[in-house]
């Protein structure tokens, strides 16, 4: 063991969560890697880590499980002897119709994406003021915590629920020094990164369109704003939550087509009525090759 800061990412064995990992290990953090049901993912994760000179842990455990946040606090210091940094990453993502909507969804988003984090970053926070460690705890949360998106009633609602109270977690840690943050990702291409396979997906494709940067995000872009959050130059900064996601928040635009039928029943676009002077091609001509 070093005198290094040391991080617990949940969810880092892939996606976002193996990006941050992978930037805060850079930054010169030790990391404790978690998964629930991805131990090769986790593994290769954690070997990364480790290339860099890093110490590193694998930690299991579904963060929808009362029981594992708390666990996973304990496993960290007992293994990387301290923590300094909760990046409350490890959420699942489920959208359903109003009338589709079940109580099995419901509580499983609640379980992961609300309860878990929140009894994380409570484990976290325990453990810092304890030892008098002025750390910081930073969430994932989504850009559709502010703006509707068609099916996403409870997975948004829950992730404003997460902007709301990381502000009062904040004014709670602040006599300690410990700061609290979130960011909220939006279109994040974790999937099929590579630009040849991007332009061949149904749905990275066409994304871009609807991002003011018109671009898509990706995992390394969401990494750089919790770098940053848990580094010194954001030391004066908590109870915040930054969107990273292009612009798409700002602007209050859809994700995708589906979005647009939703909104407004864009396909009628094309059958308008008589007297309206439309032609859905010049619409195409604006478009972004």
């Amino acid at each position: 063991m070093g005198n290094r800061k040391v991080a617990l990412v949940t969810g880092s064995s892939r996606g976002i969560g193996r990006a941050c990992a992978l930037g805060l290990a850079k930054a010169g953090y030790d990391v404790a890697v978690h998964h629930s049901v991805s131990p090769e993912s986790a593994e290769k994760t954690y070997n990364e880590v480790k290339a860099l000179g890093l110490n590193s842990c694998i930690l299991q455990g579904d963060t929808g499980d009362a029981r594992v946040p708390q666990r996973l606090v304990d496993e960290t210091v007992e293994k990387l002897g301290r923590l300094d940094l909760l990046v409350n990453n490890a959420g699942i993502t489920r959208f359903e119709n109003l009338m589709d909507i079940t109580a099995e969804t419901m509580d499983e988003l609640y379980r992961v994406d609300f309860r878990g984090m929140v009894l994380c970053a409570s484990a976290a926070a325990r453990y810092m003021v304890q030892n008098k460690i002025k750390g910081s705890i930073i969430f994932n949360t989504s850009i559709r915590s502010y703006q509707p998106h068609s099916g996403d009633g409870v997975y948004g609602g829950l992730k404003a629920g997460l902007n709301r109270i990381i502000k009062s977690f904040a004014v709670d840690m602040g006599r300690y020094g410990i700061r609290v943050n979130g960011f909220s990702p939006g279109v994040t291409n974790v999937r099929v990164p590579n630009p040849e396979d991007e332009e061949r997906d149904p749905f990275y494709r066409y994304s871009r369109r609807y991002i003011p940067l018109r671009k898509n995000g990706y995992a390394e872009d969401m990494a750089g704003t919790v770098v940053f959050l848990a580094s010194d130059a954001a030391s004066y900064i908590t109870g915040q939550v930054i969107p990273v996601d292009g612009g798409l928040s700002a602007v209050g635009a859809p994700e995708h087509y589906h979005d647009l039928v939703d909104y407004y029943d864009i396909e009628d676009w094309m059958n308008p009525p008589e007297g309206v002077k439309f032609k859905f091609e010049d619409l195409k001509k604006k478009e972004v090759k």
